[in-house]
């Protein structure tokens, strides 16, 4: 699953980009995340394969969409108090309590820069946005290992 992070400008929030980007290229792909308004917007998306994403950027950007890949939580055990603080917050239930009452994070649930609410709640600051590789970075690696 890649997740792809897109941004719509003013002058085109209002056009059916995402629609056509789906039924022109046959991309499946869920929506995450969205705040959009009629001065632009996010919108946050996961596609299933790296190839289906490859195209869907490519066709995001022909039609002046600002593609990015959204950065997501990372934790540092060493700090985490497991005081509960990004619990009660977190709006997709990526992170949720142990049965020993330790806090564990769900990387493929969260929404990261989307959202980033457990980041402010944090008060050891133990959770940080971390930067995920984005699809040019995933074929260089595919190359230079084999």
């Amino acid at each position: 699953m890649v997740r792809i992070l897109l941004r719509f400008p003013e002058k085109i929030v209002n056009q059916p980009i995402i629609s056509q980007v789906v039924l022109q290229n046959t991309i499946h792909l869920n929506i995450l995340a969205a705040h959009v308004n009629s001065h632009g917007g996010e919108v946050l998306v996961e596609i299933p394969s790296k190839e289906d994403a490859r195209r869907a950027v490519k066709a995001f950007k022909e039609r002046g969409v600002i593609v990015a890949f959204p950065k997501l939580v990372g934790v540092d055990e060493e700090k985490c108090l497991h005081c509960g603080a990004c619990y009660s917050l977190c709006p997709v239930g990526a992170i949720t309590i142990k049965d020993d009452f330790s806090i564990s994070f769900d990387r493929e649930k969260c929404i990261g820069s989307s959202c980033g609410q457990c980041v402010d709640a944090c008060p050891t600051r133990a959770i940080i946005l971390t930067r995920e590789i984005d699809i040019m970075e995933l074929e260089n690696e595919n190359r230079s290992s084999h």
